[in-house]
């Protein structure tokens, strides 16, 4: 059977999975300068083990299974139309495991960096597949036996099978060797040769789920601070939940900003439809961004009337009186008399004053016209 070198300890994933109640994974390493060929030992690959909570586990199966199910439907008339529909965006065949799973998962790519890949067993009902370029059914069944004994055994490169772990999680994605997942399953077989990396995720007690008021969105919230919609609510609190992940009403949360704010910012940046970059941090709403922000538009600011966004002034209107208080001024001072003299002063005056005023009345406020002063919630 086939070896590979592994690095001990896995630093980063030793804590990880301690901080989960897990013991740490003994052939998983992530990379870190720090590590150099003295570091390296030889490991069997052996069962990999997803050590989780049964409730964990479950959701995690069923999701498989569930995925398993849409790509059945993939390329098929009204089937792809159904999947598009599901994943939020165009497509034309199955999709991968890490689109489906990004779906579900709030904040699933978080956290930077993959272990550095080992050989392990993996069992297919746990794995996230895609069923791109044919079903199982379409393997001969001459074919069969040998596809299973070199599924089951043969590790070959990692451009051949290459599994993300999201350990915390209980559920792999399959980034090479797709559709041996189906076909593995398909055939009740206990387990794939793969290459394995390790992926991190946020701990259960940084994340909350937001149930929403009715006609609202479902919100997740990571370390109080970023905000993403659930653009799969029911199926994702359920999976949630199996992690872990506490449920919250908006008024129930401390020190959050006003709900409305939130989610008229929530809309206004599109979240509830597919992202356009897979960057977590463009799909997440800053609370603190947003706070300053708003601090920002409620600062008081001077302005002159021709300032005041999104008013225009009437400028017909406004010179009308000016022209014309200038020109009867004029005109009566022109007569040269007593009785006109103070008349036409008064004209002149209000002529100039009324041609002055744009620039010498001014205006306090905020500086957005929509700022308000609760925008003080964050100190």
């Amino acid at each position: 059977m086939a070896a590979r070198a592994a690095i001990q300890p896995d630093l980063h994933g030793d804590d990880q999975a301690r901080r989960n109640g897990h013991q740490p994974c003994a052939f998983t390493a992530h990379q870190d300068p720090r590590f150099f060929m003295t570091d390296l030992q030889v490991v069997e690959p052996q069962q990999l083990e997803l050590g989780v909570s049964s409730g964990m586990l479950e959701a995690s199966a069923a999701l498989c299974a569930l995925k398993i199910t849409l790509d059945r439907h993939a390329r098929r008339f009204v089937g792809q139309a159904y999947l598009n529909d599901w994943m939020g965006g165009p497509g034309t065949c199955a999709f991968w495991g890490d689109e489906f799973l990004e779906v579900v998962i709030p904040f699933l790519r978080w956290e930077d960096g993959h272990s550095r890949p080992f050989q392990a067993f993996v069992d297919p009902r746990f794995v996230l597949g895609a069923s791109i370029k044919g079903k199982p059914e379409d393997i001969a069944a001459a074919e069969v036996p040998s596809r299973i004994k070199k599924y089951a055994e043969t590790f070959g490169s990692i451009d051949n099978v290459h599994y993300i772990w999201y350990r915390a999680l209980g559920i792999l994605c399959a980034h090479e060797g797709k559709h041996r997942v189906a076909f593995m399953r398909a055939h009740d077989q206990p387990a794939i040769a793969a290459w394995v990396s390790e992926a991190m995720y946020p701990d259960a007690d940084r994340i909350t789920i937001v149930k929403p008021d009715e006609g609202e969105e479902w919100l997740a919230i990571l370390d109080g601070r970023y905000v993403q919609v659930l653009r799969r609510p029911e199926v994702s609190s359920a999976m949630m939940r199996a992690y872990g992940v506490k449920e919250a009403r908006w008024r129930e949360l401390v020190d959050m900003p006003d709900k409305d704010l939130v989610i008229q910012a929530v809309r206004q940046r599109n979240f509830h439809n597919q992202p356009r970059s897979s960057a977590e941090e463009d799909r997440a709403l800053d609370l603190d961004e947003l706070a300053r922000k708003e601090r920002s538009d409620a600062e008081l600011v001077s302005r002159t009337i021709h300032d005041i966004e999104p008013f225009r002034l009437d400028w017909k209107r406004y010179w009308f009186p000016v022209i014309a208080c200038m020109v009867v001024g004029i005109l009566l001072k022109l007569f040269d008399s007593p009785k006109t003299d103070e008349p036409a002063l008064v004209l002149l005056g209000v002529a100039c004053g009324l041609a002055a005023s744009m620039s010498l009345l001014k205006f306090w406020g905020p500086r957005s016209v929509a700022g308000r002063s609760r925008a003080f919630w964050r100190p």
